[in-house]
């Protein structure tokens, strides 16, 4: 009877939190109301006397019309449960998503007598879904746009041709074959100066935006001019990682410019009438008036700017205020002898001008000027710059853009003697809330927190998300006190609870803060310190704000120390390696090991690969403390072999850094002669970012392969690596990154799938990381991967627990 009666109080609890936290609706099994509990009026603004007795598809319904209820019925007329989302019209005439169950309850499946709606509501996540889904779209819009309007070619920081589109291979004549992996030196016309291209490079490379004319030579020798502009895309160390050029064949322009001068002196009206562009005439009066004598071409009829309607008239009689002014001056510039370009605006539309002076006796009678319509590479130029430049889910100026900006007020600043704020703000434990309700209600926190932080700033300061949960804010002309009263109120709104959907979620951002000139004399010094001071304030305990002070920097200093110890490391025998068993899942036999560095600094105790090997790989150290490994790990799978498991191998790292070591196949040369260890036992493990230099990978790697050494593509299918390489480069195994099955989505699933797949056709193995359950041991021998690694089998053990498990499986063996 006890039992009984704590079975029946649990029950209870269970229906008062499912009370609480959901939307319960109790429906008659004809669809009917019979009640709803007080989340369900909070969430429709409907009142209980609007739904009582009314079908439940009539009073808050939009799209969920009666046959989808009676499709609802349909599906759980058999005593099954239905689930699905559905969209609402709210009693205030807004709307709503619900993710539902619906849930026969009666004696029978026959009669049901009750349905019971149990709802989340999903508005939130539904509308950064459909948000993503236009972002997408938009993207794929601005895509075909391009393609459409435009010639553009994108190529890496080296200069190497990454992407190439129709247009661009139409007017050059070569495939995207020929073009993609080489330069732009293909299409040379040797026109050019190496001064013109050198700016044209200093420009970009300093992350703006390059606009030029140029000169190129198609696949059949002949000549063709193009228009081009240069927009660097930048990562998050403000370096550019990549250019898209946009390209305007102004061929046609040139030609005609070239045609009209030799015409000057005859009657041209009739010849300029039939071309694309618009050509026009201008003279100057005594009183140094500028006007239009001719104008002409298919652009000028569009316009209705042709001869007989310019004629006589100055530029402000025929173009708004500033379009007037700005041609007007480029005109005076061209007079005065000058050749000039000028993009002008008129009525919604850009047009590129070139301006040319003709000159008879010494002295300049006219300007020939050509126009040509640019409205269409304006709006993808703009497109890419905002894409460029802003982050997509805040709106807010991304971390380029934040550069740029506080780079040219501190310019402002150093002649003004004017003070600037610098904040650097960090949300509190936000990966826990990423983590326990989904990216999507992060998205959605870290938009309102966005909207809070751009409302608590001045007219002339700027917030910037540098992405993650991570923001900047600069204020121009302010002192400490007024930073800090803005830090504060920063606090205070940004720590108010925020709706999503049924979620009250609660953050709190740690503030540092720097001022300029005391802490920083340009944007790295700058945020240096103001992070520095950040983190102190994560230390002080988190959700308050604090100074940059002279040697603050605790995370810097730590830095420091451990490349200092780093260095020292070795001689001081503070590195070990540990082990993680690699294992054939068809036939339980253990393969290999892989060889994973730990250190155990003697004060810091275990410091995680993490956070030293980027030091390591910085500062070079990576070259000595890799070869250690390499030396280690030979001997150890040597000693492994005398003892008998002669078939067992042995799977090294190579960092970026080894890889690009001269001596690098000398090293392993040396290393197996004298730890013995035959090449074929020994794995060495590469990244995909490897692969971005191919010939230098393919050179290096043949070298390798000539040892007799293996080569596996670590962390497959996360990197940079374009599937040709797996053709091109001698690679005998790909290794499967973990994350594909740490979420074993349907989409990763079908990733694995096609990897696996491709792997066979091309006959390379494969081996799968992070595996950690049955059921992806189960899943991946249904693929027929042979080979995988992972806390199902074993953790990485150090030497004494690698030899203990090996004997475990040496009957295998």
């Amino acid at each position: 009877m006890r039992g009984l009666l704590t079975e029946m109080k649990n029950i209870r609890f269970a229906i008062s939190a499912l009370e609480e936290s959901s939307i319960v609706v109790i429906l008659d099994n004809n669809g009917f109301f019979i009640d709803a509990n007080s989340n369900f009026f909070l969430t429709s603004k409907l009142k209980r006397n609007d739904i009582i007795g009314q079908p439940f598809y009539l009073p808050h319904s939009r799209g969920n019309t009666e046959s989808v209820f009676h499709h609802i019925c349909n599906e759980i007329k058999d005593g099954k449960v239905w689930r699905g989302e559905t969209r609402h019209s709210a009693g205030d005439g807004g709307e709503y998503w619900l993710r539902s169950t619906v849930i026969p309850v009666g004696d029978s499946t026959e009669d049901p007598g009750r349905l019971v709606v149990v709802s989340t509501e999903i508005t939130n996540s539904k509308a950064a879904e459909m948000a993503s889904s236009r972002q997408i779209q938009e993207m794929q819009y601005i895509r075909k746009a391009l393609d459409e309007s435009s010639i553009v070619a994108i190529t890496d920081q080296r200069g190497i041709i990454t992407s190439v589109n129709r247009k661009f291979c139409e007017i050059s004549q070569y495939s995207p074959d020929e073009l993609i992996g080489g330069t732009h030196r293909k299409i040379s016309s040797s026109f050019h100066s190496k001064a013109f291209f050198k700016e044209m490079w200093r420009t970009i490379r300093s992350g703006r935006i390059w606009r030029g004319e140029v000169k190129n030579r198609a696949k059949d020798g002949s000549d063709y001019w193009m228009h081009t502009t240069i927009v660097p895309f930048m990562n998050e160390s403000g370096k550019p990682y990549q250019f898209i050029s946009i390209r305007t064949d102004i061929t046609q322009r040139v030609q005609a410019e070239t045609a009209l001068t030799d015409a000057l002196r005859n009657d041209f009206r009739r010849t300029v009438q039939h071309m694309q562009n618009g050509v026009f005439k201008m003279v100057s009066t005594r009183a140094g008036e500028l006007q239009f004598v001719f104008c002409e071409g298919k652009l000028a009829r569009q316009l209705n700017l042709t001869t007989e309607q310019v004629y006589g008239k100055r530029p402000h009689d025929l173009f708004d205020i500033e379009t007037a002014d700005k041609l007007t001056a480029h005109c005076h510039r061209a007079f005065a002898g000058e050749s000039v370009n000028v993009e002008i605006e008129n009525d919604e539309a850009f047009y590129y001008c070139s301006l040319s002076p003709i000159i008879e006796g010494g002295r300049v009678v006219e300007v020939v000027g050509s126009m040509v319509d640019i409205t269409e590479r304006k709006k993808a130029e703009e497109q890419i710059r905002y894409l460029a430049h802003y982050d997509s889910l805040t709106n807010l100026p991304n971390r380029t853009l934040f550069y740029q900006e506080l780079s040219e007020v501190l310019q402002k600043a150093k002649v003004d003697k004017e003070r600037i704020g610098i904040m650097f703000v960090d949300l509190d434990r936000f990966k826990n809330i990423n983590d326990t309700f989904g990216h999507s209600t992060g998205d959605a926190l870290l938009q309102a927190v966005a909207r809070r932080l751009a409302s608590c700033l001045r007219p002339g300061d700027s917030v910037s998300r540098l992405g993650g949960d991570e923001f900047a804010i600069f204020m121009p002309g302010i002192n400490r006190r007024g930073v800090a009263n803005i830090a504060h109120e920063i606090i205070v709104k940004v720590s108010e609870s925020v709706m999503l959907g049924h979620l009250e979620a609660y953050i709190t951002p740690s503030i540092g803060i720097c001022m300029y000139p005391d802490d920083g004399s340009d944007v790295e010094s700058l945020l240096k310190s103001a992070d520095a001071a950040m983190y102190l304030a994560k230390d002080k305990g988190k959700s308050n704000f604090q100074f940059y002070t002279k040697g603050l920097s605790y995370s810097v200093a730590y830095k420091v120390k451990l490349e200092s110890d780093l260095r020292k490391a070795l001689e001081q025998e503070q590195f070990t390696l540990h082990y993680q068993p690699q294992m054939n899942i068809l036939t339980g036999q253990l393969v290999g090991m892989e060889a994973l560095i730990r250190w155990q600094h003697p004060e810091l105790g275990t410091i995680s690969p993490e956070q030293f090997i980027p030091i390591a790989e910085e500062t070079g150290l990576i070259v000595r403390i890799g070869e250690w490994v390499f030396q280690t790990a030979c001997r150890q799978a040597m000693e492994w072999q005398r003892a008998g498991h002669s078939d067992l191998s042995m799977a090294v790292n190579l960092s970026l850094r080894q890889f690009m070591q001269s001596n690098l196949v000398q090293m392993l040369t040396d290393i197996l002669q004298s730890t013995g260890l035959s090449a074929k036992h020994l794995q060495l493990e590469i990244s995909e970012s490897m692969a971005m230099d191919a010939n230098h990978t393919l050179r290096t790697l043949n070298g390798i392969k000539g040892l007799g050494v293996n080569v596996s593509m670590d962390d497959f299918g996360t990197g940079y690596s374009s599937l040709s390489y797996l053709s091109q480069f001698p690679i005998d195994k790909l290794k499967i990154d973990q994350s594909f099955l740490s979420n074993g989505s349907p989409r990763n699933k079908a990733i694995v799938k096609t990897i696996i797949d491709m792997a066979n056709n091309l006959e390379i193995a494969v081996m799968a990381e992070g595996v950690e359950s049955q059921s992806h041991v189960d899943f991946l021998k249904g693929l027929t991967c042979h080979e995988a690694q992972g806390y199902y089998f074993s953790e990485p053990l150090a030497t004494v627990e690698a030899e203990a498990f090996i004997q475990r499986y040496k009957k295998v063996m």
